[in-house]
């Protein structure tokens, strides 16, 4: 019975070394794909921002003689309405808007686009065409 006693129970240091190494690689795996799934979700949010926004834009525009406008720039956008209270985004860093021909985009009274044409967005990883088909309400954005 005394040599029951006399044992001691506990990890040595060759398991303790082996579980330590274990949790290292998975938390070097592990950082890499939150770090990307943190800039899928920031770019996922600027986009639905975006979107909000337009239709914001179309709604304060519709049945309404104020021209309401969203002014573009390469790293922001300002969102002017009749009640001069300006919305300005900014872009997060890296990311930039090439406005081809347009300066502003503007809807009439009745809702649908005052110009016609794509914007581009890109985002440090991606490219995004926001498309506004003539005649058409706000347009969509598509990942080219």
């Amino acid at each position: 019975m005394d040599l029951q006693q006399t044992k001691q129970s506990g990890f040595t240091l060759i398991e303790i070394l082996v579980v330590l190494s274990v949790i290292s690689i998975v938390l070097l795996i592990s950082i890499p794909i939150s770090t990307s799934f943190i800039e899928r979700k920031n770019e996922e949010t600027v986009l639905h921002i975006l979107e909000y926004d337009l239709l914001y834009l179309q709604n304060q525009t519709l049945g309404s003689s104020y021209y309401n406008r969203i002014v573009l720039y390469e790293d922001r956008y300002v969102i002017e309405t009749s009640d001069n209270k300006d919305i300005i985004r900014n872009l997060p860093t890296g990311w930039r808007i090439n406005r081809r021909q347009y300066r502003s985009i503007a809807f009439n009274e009745y809702g649908t686009i005052r110009q016609a044409g794509t914007i581009q967005l890109i985002s440090p990883k991606n490219k995004y065409n926001i498309v506004f088909p003539p005649g058409k309400g706000r347009g969509y954005i598509e990942k080219q």
